[in-house]
């Protein structure tokens, strides 16, 4: 369903640049949109939507969190760019905090497919910073807006082809009509209407303004995985979380 929510959304993108006449992409382009679109689309989103699974949505939302953090230690190291020693400090008490929530979930821990969906989180978390890396270095001359479709027509269609290697997908006849709607919903919203609404933010805002959204994902996780999902909230949980948003903000406040 991830691959055809995300094939079903980059098509229709691509349609819509096609009629208002923008052209194919070039081969270097269309080389690119497949490797950004299997690192972001089929490799991050595809690992997320599998990992919750088996952990709470608000657990997967806080560890995708971890982002900035590990592309300031990827920056570092591949292109030696200079850190602040109260940056080191934020990223200490940003896993602290991680530590903290993950250490509540101590009974569920015992179990493999609780840790697994935490390493999918944590792979994710690599891939989409590989995939940031590239497109943010990249010097090719392309429509941002137009290359979301192409990378989410190329990642959705490997993630379907991985859906089938895999034995993941199902027959379609046996998918039920309230699924078909959340696919809707999420192909026009989560997919076309985030994406866009985040590249258009990216252009008119400061990027400090629209890294808020970082604190925003895991409340509404967590806040929607209570009410619909009955997923429990401790005050440990509650620390964690706090903790965790503490280093994201010092990393925010003090890499700018």
């Amino acid at each position: 369903m991830t691959g055809l929510r995300q094939t079903f959304a980059g098509s229709l993108l691509i349609l819509f640049f096609l009629l208002k006449g923008r052209k194919l992409p070039t081969a270097r382009q269309l080389l690119f949109h497949v490797m950004v679109g299997f690192l972001l689309i089929t490799c991050s989103n595809g690992l997320t939507t599998w990992a919750i699974q088996f952990i709470p949505s608000f657990l997967g939302a806080l560890i995708a969190c971890l982002m900035p953090f590990v592309l300031i230690i990827a920056s570092s190291i591949l292109f030696n760019e200079k850190v602040k020693p109260i940056i080191y400090v934020a990223l200490i008490i940003g896993f602290a905090g991680v530590t903290i929530l993950l250490s509540s979930f101590s009974a569920e821990m015992h179990g493999s497919n609780f840790l697994f969906g935490v390493m999918l989180s944590l792979i994710s978390i690599g891939t989409w910073t590989s995939g940031t890396l590239i497109s943010t270095r990249n010097k090719l001359d392309m429509n941002p807006f137009e290359g979301i479709g192409w990378q989410m027509l190329v990642g959705g269609i490997m993630l379907f082809i991985a859906s089938r290697l895999t034995g993941q997908h199902v027959p379609l006849h046996t998918i039920p009509i309230e699924a078909w709607l959340e696919f809707l919903y999420l192909s026009l919203v989560g997919s076309i209407g985030c994406f866009m609404c985040y590249l258009y933010a990216l252009k008119t805002l400061p990027v400090s303004m629209v890294s808020i959204y970082v604190y925003i994902n895991p409340i509404v996780a967590l806040l929607l995985g209570v009410l619909i999902l009955n997923e429990k909230i401790t005050p440990q949980i509650v620390l964690g979380i706090l903790v965790t948003f503490c280093g994201i903000y010092l990393v925010k406040r003090f890499s700018s």
